[in-house]
C-alpha cells in the first residue's frame, strides 16, 4: 500500500462509516458534518503516530487507521 492508496482507502472507509451510521436525515449539512467528524479522530492519531516514528508514510498509517477506528465505532455502536 503506497500513500495514495491508504488516503483513498481512508476516505472510502469515512464514507462507508458516514453512510451506515449517519440515519435518517436528509440534510445535506448533517451529511457533511458527520462525514468531517468522523475523519477527525483519524487524522490526529495518525499525525500523533507520524510524529512518534519519523519513516513511515502517513497516507498508509491513516488508511490503516481509518479502517480500525471506524470499526470499532460502529461495533460500539450496534452494542448500545
Amino acid at each position: 500500500m503506497n500513500n495514495k492508496t491508504g488516503y483513498i482507502l481512508g476516505l472510502v472507509s469515512t464514507l462507508v462509516y458516514t453512510l451506515i451510521n449517519h440515519g435518517d436525515s436528509n440534510k445535506l449539512i448533517d451529511f457533511i458534518a458527520s462525514f468531517v467528524g468522523a475523519l477527525i479522530i483519524p487524522l490526529i492519531i495518525t499525525y500523533v503516530i507520524s510524529l512518534l516514528f519519523k519513516n513511515i508514510e502517513l497516507g498508509k498509517i491513516f488508511g490503516i487507521t481509518s479502517i480500525v477506528i471506524h470499526i470499532i465505532a460502529t461495533i460500539g455502536k450496534l452494542n448500545s
